[in-house]
C-alpha cells in the first residue's frame, strides 16, 4: 500500500526529531556504519527511480555508501531485476514501513533523494518535499531544472538540484556531499530552518485558507461571467 502524503502530526514529529545515527532503523537493517542515501516513495518507472540504481553502480567503490529505496512491494521487482543485472551490491530495497516509523527512517538518512523524470510537468512537486526538509537532512533533487520541486529545494537552501535521469550527475552530487560533512550539516540546518519558518501549523493553515479563498474567488468570477454571457429569453409572442 502506497504511503499517504505527510500530515501535520508527522511534520511535528520531524521538527522535534534529534539526529540519531545509530537509530532503530539502522539497527534493524544492519546499516549502523553506512552513509545512507535514502529514497522513499513512488518507485514506478515514471519517477525515474532506476537512475538511483545506475548511480549506485558508479559509487560501488565507496564501501560504506548504501542506497536505500523504500516503496510499494509490488513495484520493487523491476528494481531487483536491474540491481541483479548490473551486479550492484550497495542498494537495499525495502517495502513501505508503518507510518509511525517514518520519522525514524528519515532520521537514519545522511542524504535524502527526490526523483522525477525529465518529462514531468513544471508545477508537479512531491508532497514529501517539506517532510524531507523538516528532517534536517540535505536533499539531492534529480528533477527538471525549471520545475516546482527544483525551486523549492533552491529556495530552502537545503539541498542540491541535478539534471534528471543522469546517473553520473546524481552520483557526483552524492559523492561531493559524502566528502564534505560540514556542507551536509549546513544544508540540513538550512532546510530544517526553512521548513520550520514556512510549514508551521499556523502558516500551513494560513496557506490552506489562502488557497481556499482563491478557489472561492475563481468560482465567484466564473459564476458572474456565466451570468453575463447567458442569453436573454426572447419572447416569440406577437
Amino acid at each position: 500500500m502506497q504511503q499517504k502524503p505527510p500530515s501535520l502530526d508527522t511534520m511535528d514529529g520531524l521538527l522535534s526529531m534529534r539526529n540519531s545515527y545509530d537509530n532503530q532503523f539502522r539497527q534493524k537493517y544492519g546499516l549502523q556504519d553506512k552513509f545512507i542515501v535514502l529514497y522513499s516513495g513512488n518507485i514506478a518507472r515514471t519517477q525515474g527511480v532506476r537512475t538511483i540504481i545506475h548511480a549506485a553502480e558508479a559509487l560501488q567503490h565507496f564501501q560504506n555508501i548504501e542506497f536505500v529505496i523504500v516503496g510499494e512491494e509490488r513495484q520493487l521487482g523491476d528494481l531487483r531485476n536491474l540491481r541483479k543485472e548490473l551486479g550492484v551490491n550497495n542498494v537495499t530495497l525495502l517495502p513501505f514501513a508503518p507510518r509511525a516509523e517514518l520519522p525514524t527512517m528519515l532520521a537514519a538518512a545522511d542524504v535524502s533523494l527526490i526523483m522525477q523524470k525529465a518529462s514531468v510537468v513544471g508545477f508537479n512537486m512531491p508532497s514529501k518535499t517539506m517532510v524531507l526538509l523538516a528532517s534536517g537532512r540535505p536533499i539531492v533533487a534529480s528533477v527538471p531544472d525549471g520545475g516546482a520541486a527544483a525551486q523549492a529545494v533552491r529556495d530552502s537552501g537545503g539541498g542540491l538540484v541535478v539534471e534528471p535521469e543522469k546517473p553520473k550527475a546524481l552520483a557526483k552530487a552524492i559523492q561531493d556531499l559524502y566528502h564534505d560533512p560540514e556542507r551536509i550539516e549546513q544544508l540540513g540546518k538550512r532546510g530544517r530552518g526553512y521548513a520550520i519558518a514556512n510549514y508551521s501549523f499556523e502558516q500551513s493553515l494560513e496557506g490552506y485558507e489562502t488557497l481556499l479563498d482563491s478557489v472561492v474567488d475563481k468560482m465567484t468570477a466564473a459564476t458572474s461571467m456565466s451570468s453575463t454571457l447567458r442569453p436573454k429569453k426572447i419572447s416569440l409572442k406577437p
